[in-house]
Protein backbone atom coordinates (compact mmCIF):
# COMPACT_ATOMS: atom_id res chain seq x y z
CA UNK A 1 0.00 0.00 0.00
CA UNK A 2 1.53 3.44 -1.27
CA UNK A 3 1.14 5.99 1.37
CA UNK A 4 -0.40 9.33 0.29
CA UNK A 5 1.81 12.02 -0.18
CA UNK A 6 1.20 14.86 2.33
CA UNK A 7 0.38 18.87 0.67
CA UNK A 8 1.37 21.89 2.11
CA UNK A 9 0.61 25.61 0.65
CA UNK A 10 3.37 27.51 0.15
CA UNK A 11 2.69 31.48 0.57
CA UNK A 12 4.58 33.32 -2.65
CA UNK A 13 3.76 37.30 -1.34
CA UNK A 14 7.78 38.21 -1.68
CA UNK A 15 8.10 36.89 -5.33
CA UNK A 16 5.27 38.37 -6.77
CA UNK A 17 6.33 41.40 -4.99
CA UNK A 18 9.65 41.22 -6.39
CA UNK A 19 8.57 40.62 -9.93
CA UNK A 20 6.38 43.51 -9.26
CA UNK A 21 9.41 45.52 -8.17
CA UNK A 22 7.75 46.16 -5.10
CA UNK A 23 10.52 45.97 -2.53
CA UNK A 24 9.21 47.09 0.72
CA UNK A 25 5.65 46.72 2.94
CA UNK A 26 5.25 50.31 3.19
CA UNK A 27 5.08 50.42 -0.49
CA UNK A 28 2.44 47.79 -0.79
CA UNK A 29 0.44 49.22 1.99
CA UNK A 30 0.03 52.18 0.14
CA UNK A 31 -1.13 50.43 -3.35
CA UNK A 32 -3.20 48.89 -1.08
CA UNK A 33 -4.46 52.01 0.73
CA UNK A 34 -5.35 53.53 -2.53
CA UNK A 35 -6.97 50.20 -3.62
CA UNK A 36 -9.74 50.44 -0.60
CA UNK A 37 -8.09 48.54 2.08
CA UNK A 38 -6.92 49.48 4.96
CA UNK A 39 -4.39 47.43 6.45
CA UNK A 40 -1.85 48.53 10.01
CA UNK A 41 2.37 48.16 8.89
CA UNK A 42 2.64 45.76 11.47
CA UNK A 43 -0.51 43.35 10.29
CA UNK A 44 1.13 43.45 6.57
CA UNK A 45 4.80 42.78 7.62
CA UNK A 46 3.68 39.56 8.86
CA UNK A 47 1.57 38.53 6.08
CA UNK A 48 4.85 39.40 3.89
CA UNK A 49 7.45 37.42 6.12
CA UNK A 50 5.19 34.46 6.60
CA UNK A 51 2.64 32.16 5.81
CA UNK A 52 -0.25 33.45 7.43
CA UNK A 53 -2.89 30.73 9.05
CA UNK A 54 -5.99 32.80 8.34
CA UNK A 55 -6.13 35.65 5.75
CA UNK A 56 -9.11 37.58 5.15
CA UNK A 57 -10.92 37.44 1.69
CA UNK A 58 -11.17 40.89 1.40
CA UNK A 59 -7.30 41.23 1.74
CA UNK A 60 -6.38 38.32 -0.76
CA UNK A 61 -8.66 40.46 -3.11
CA UNK A 62 -7.09 43.47 -2.51
CA UNK A 63 -3.87 41.90 -2.74
CA UNK A 64 -4.51 40.33 -6.36
CA UNK A 65 -5.76 43.09 -7.74
CA UNK A 66 -3.06 45.14 -6.78
CA UNK A 67 -0.21 43.03 -7.59
CA UNK A 68 -2.16 41.94 -10.75
CA UNK A 69 -2.10 38.38 -10.49
CA UNK A 70 -3.81 34.99 -10.04
CA UNK A 71 -4.52 33.28 -6.50
CA UNK A 72 -2.21 30.23 -8.26
CA UNK A 73 0.76 32.85 -8.40
CA UNK A 74 0.30 33.59 -4.50
CA UNK A 75 -0.17 29.93 -3.23
CA UNK A 76 1.22 26.89 -5.05
CA UNK A 77 0.37 23.14 -3.83
CA UNK A 78 3.59 21.36 -2.28
CA UNK A 79 4.34 18.14 -2.00
CA UNK A 80 5.94 17.17 1.98
CA UNK A 81 8.05 14.24 1.65
CA UNK A 82 8.32 11.96 4.73
CA UNK A 83 11.94 13.92 5.44
CA UNK A 84 10.36 16.78 5.57
CA UNK A 85 11.35 18.75 2.41
CA UNK A 86 9.07 20.52 0.15
CA UNK A 87 8.91 19.44 -3.56
CA UNK A 88 7.53 22.01 -5.98
CA UNK A 89 4.56 20.35 -8.27
CA UNK A 90 3.78 23.31 -9.98
CA UNK A 91 7.36 24.31 -11.29
CA UNK A 92 10.44 22.30 -12.57
CA UNK A 93 12.73 24.87 -10.43
CA UNK A 94 14.67 22.96 -7.49
CA UNK A 95 13.60 24.11 -3.83
CA UNK A 96 15.68 26.21 -2.26
CA UNK A 97 17.96 25.01 0.39
CA UNK A 98 16.36 26.04 3.83
CA UNK A 99 18.08 29.00 5.90
CA UNK A 100 21.03 28.50 8.05
CA UNK A 101 20.54 28.86 11.42
CA UNK A 102 21.82 31.94 13.29
CA UNK A 103 24.90 31.07 15.07
CA UNK A 104 24.53 31.60 18.65
CA UNK A 105 27.25 33.87 20.37
CA UNK A 106 28.28 32.75 23.58
CA UNK A 107 30.63 34.18 26.11
CA UNK A 108 34.21 33.36 26.95
CA UNK A 109 34.48 31.84 30.01
CA UNK A 110 36.84 33.95 32.28
CA UNK A 111 39.27 32.46 33.97
CA UNK A 112 38.19 32.76 37.93
CA UNK A 113 40.42 31.71 40.76
CA UNK A 114 39.07 28.68 42.97
CA UNK A 115 37.63 29.84 45.82
CA UNK A 116 37.02 33.43 44.16
CA UNK A 117 33.22 34.30 44.55
CA UNK A 118 31.44 36.25 41.94
CA UNK A 119 28.84 38.13 44.37
CA UNK A 120 30.64 40.79 45.57
CA UNK A 121 32.86 41.73 48.53
CA UNK A 122 32.23 39.50 51.77
CA UNK A 123 30.09 41.53 54.33
CA UNK A 124 30.15 41.22 57.85
CA UNK A 125 27.01 41.70 60.03
CA UNK A 126 27.16 44.61 62.99
CA UNK A 127 27.68 43.20 65.93
CA UNK A 128 24.29 42.92 68.23
CA UNK A 129 25.27 44.32 71.87
CA UNK A 130 23.83 42.06 74.51
CA UNK A 131 21.00 43.87 76.47
CA UNK A 132 21.17 44.25 80.39
CA UNK A 133 18.33 43.06 82.25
Amino acid sequence: MSEIPKKRLSWRLRVMMAERNISTATELQRLLDKAGYNITSSQLTRVIKDRPDRISTDLLDHLLGVLNCDISDLLRSDTVTTEGAINELTSNKKTLPAKPKKLRVRRESENIAPGEDLTGPKVRAFPIPERKK
